[in-house]
């Protein structure tokens, strides 16, 4: 930290960059930002934000103490943010190879990171019980806890006491041998960072409520500043419906009720309960109920408490935004993600935060053991973790834009890394049908380290399917910006596709919901041999989205020139080779025909024999997967059963796999 550190320079701060690996301010730029807007338009324009709102409140002398509140709430709390990311990243350098020791700089230094965290935080004048009294962030925790009922036995406000016991937790790693370069103690240190992240925000969803209810405008802004962009991590909807209420119109209190709902169903994916941030001057604003169990997804009610399985999309989400961002860390904080996971919780203590991630799911040895598919993958790629791989190339390579980047590495979580897991989820749940409890392998930290019944892994697929961001309503949300599940990709190409139905959802998707509920009944009663019928339907019905999407972006793609630097390559390759084992395991030459379409195109023209030559080697093994034309549909004459009737007029000549279409 500099020597002499002013407000300013904690501003000056971000429009430097030293922000931008942080991803508090990269949420903050991303809800800040106009739709259809640059990155660097965005930072331009809003990363300068907070010294602006200072220097203009000081200069207003009807606001106030607002500027002194602001400098806390905006300026303090973003840069002491940044110390504990930074504090993180330098710990992941460390890991990395980097030896603090050589470095006379001290420009790496987790230690002191964490420590000046903690400095700003509280501030050198706060005092203790039984005032509390102070300044900086502990003290604002504090009068929004005695406004909502949320101080501790010891009269000290909760926030102040959890974030207080993650930094002493965050002190004993850093004592420890070895401290950033165990994967154990760097695992922790990401949730020790989260969680103090997630607390630190419940004082800004109090006080913006307080000052919506006494209708005090300028306070409102100010709080709504510091909160509602850090939305975008969130349900994208919601968090444009917040923005609209409270930062691009001025609030108005009529609007209270609906601005407080849509707050409360956040919570849950800024990291926090509705416990936590407790009912507003004796039921003013009542507590909010949070998430009963079991909770609906898209109108499937799960039997099993599946509701956190199914946040893993926030991770998902969390990862786009972060790569839309310029890094010079090799999207360090996206690859953290990616390695631990920070949404679907399992279990949770002080020092441990057990959930599943992405990375994990890619090196689950139950793969192997129950997917149908894996060892056909593994044999096509020669590689045990191919998709895992290709993510992590993704991260390091240097030549890729921020677009292709991005592109690439979110298609093979997507249509690589969820579904082959999703296939085994899915497998356990007919093949351990009748035993009470599964545990598969206690070694690794994920869904099998406890034991599960198969109606667990049942309504987990689902959960997987569908995921969190769709909402409870029938159908999933009605805005398309809401999920990264194969439901959204369902949603999305029914569209394209007219494979609506009468509901205005995926017909793939009400079979979907119908089979589901069919599985839910037939292992309610140990129905055995049932249930291994419905979930391979369910298997197979999941593939139908992809390949849909692989047909699109044949459409999409066949104009480009060779050389094309568009990302659209990038996806339509992923996209090809997550299905290709499958296809191939059915039909050599149709594999061979999207090889050479959509995978083979390095210095070539891509798909040199037509998208319609792609839909018709797809149409090929619609029988061995089990679903026929109907889920598939067409768009712009192209479709899969379309190229196989306009086949029956004109030749098709397969040789050596190669597709011609007279």
């Amino acid at each position: 930290m500099e020597q002499l550190l002013s407000l300013k320079s904690m501003g000056d701060a971000a429009t430097q960059g030293s922000l931008n690996e942080d991803p508090t301010f990269v949420f903050q730029m991303l809800g800040m930002m106009d739709v259809g807007q640059s990155i660097d338009d965005a930072l331009l324009e809003n990363a300068g934000y907070v010294n602006e709102y200072v220097a203009e409140k000081l200069n207003d002398e009807s606001s106030g103490r607002l500027a002194a509140q602001a400098s806390a709430v905006l300026n303090v709390k973003m840069y002491a943010t940044h110390q504990l990311w930074d504090g993180l990243l330098d710990c992941v350098e460390i890991s990395n190879g980097f030896n603090p020791a050589a470095d006379h700089t001290g420009s790496i230094n987790p230690k002191q990171s964490f420590d000046n965290f903690i400095a700003l935080y509280i501030g050198a004048g706060q005092e203790g019980a039984p005032d509390f009294e102070g300044d900086m962030l502990y003290d604002l925790a504090h009068q929004a806890a005695k406004r909502f009922g949320t101080i501790s036995d010891v009269g000290e406000a909760k926030v102040n006491e959890d974030i207080r016991n993650y930094y002493l937790s965050i002190q004993q790693l850093m004592s420890e041998e070895n401290y950033c370069k165990r994967e154990d103690a760097l695992q922790q240190l990401w949730s020790l960072v989260n969680r103090i992240v997630a607390k630190s925000n419940v004082p800004l969803v109090q006080m913006l409520i307080h000052h919506m209810n006494e209708d005090e405008v300028d306070q409102v802004e100010m709080y709504a500043k510091a909160l509602i962009p850090q939305l975008s991590q969130c349900r994208p909807s919601t968090h444009r419906k917040l923005k609209s209420y409270l930062l691009i119109k001025q609030f108005n209190r009529k609007d209270l009720a609906r601005i407080v709902s849509l707050l409360q169903e956040s919570y849950d994916c800024l990291g926090f309960t509705c416990d936590d941030v407790g009912a507003y001057d004796n039921d003013v604003v009542a507590l909010c109920a949070g998430y009963e169990e079991p909770h609906p997804m898209a109108g499937f009610i799960p039997i099993e408490h599946v509701r956190s399985v199914s946040k893993l999309d926030l991770d998902v989400l969390a990862i786009r935004q972060l790569l839309e961002f310029p890094s010079t860390t090799n999207n360090a904080a996206a690859q953290q993600y990616y390695r631990f996971g920070r949404s679907a919780l399992l279990s949770e203590d002080r020092l441990n935060y057990n959930t599943i991630s992405l990375r994990e799911m890619t090196q689950a040895t139950h793969r192997k053991q129950y997917s149908p598919y894996h060892q056909d993958i593994v044999d096509y790629h020669n590689n045990e973790n191919y998709a895992d791989l290709q993510i992590m190339n993704g991260f390091s390579d240097k030549t890729m834009t921020i677009d292709q980047r991005r592109d690439h590495i979110l298609s093979w979580i997507q249509y690589g890394v969820i579904p082959e897991y999703m296939m085994a989820v899915l497998a356990i749940s007919h093949t351990e049908c009748g035993n009470i409890g599964i545990d598969i392998d206690a070694r690794k930290r994920n869904l099998q380290t406890s034991l599960k019944s198969p109606a667990f892994f049942w309504d987990a697929f689902a959960a997987f399917y569908i995921g969190s961001l769709e909402g409870v309503d029938l159908g999933g949300s009605d805005e398309i910006i809401d999920g990264v599940m194969l439901w959204n990709l369902a949603n999305k190409r029914a569209v394209t596709f007219n494979t609506l139905n009468d509901e205005f959802y995926a017909e793939i998707n009400d079979e979907m919901i119908n089979i589901l509920y069919s599985g839910q009944s037939e292992l309610d009663r140990n129905n055995c041999l049932n249930i291994e019928k419905s979930a391979n339907e369910a298997m197979r019905l999941m593939l139908m989205p992809i390949i849909q999407n692989n047909i699109w972006y044949a459409i999409k793609n066949q104009d480009l020139k060779a050389n094309s630097t568009s990302s659209d390559l990038i996806i339509g390759k992923a996209l090809a080779l997550s299905i290709l084992p499958i296809v191939k395991k059915y039909d050599q030459d149709a594999a061979m025909v999207i090889e050479r379409n959509m995978v083979d195109i390095e210095n070539k023209k891509p798909v040199p024999d037509g998208a319609e030559a792609v839909a018709y080697a797809f149409f090929q093994i619609l029988d061995d997967v089990g679903w026929g034309c109907k889920y598939l549909g067409e768009t712009e004459g192209i479709g899969a059963c379309q190229a196989q009737v306009k086949s029956s007029s004109a030749p098709v000549n397969f040789q050596l796999g190669q597709v011609k279409i007279a």
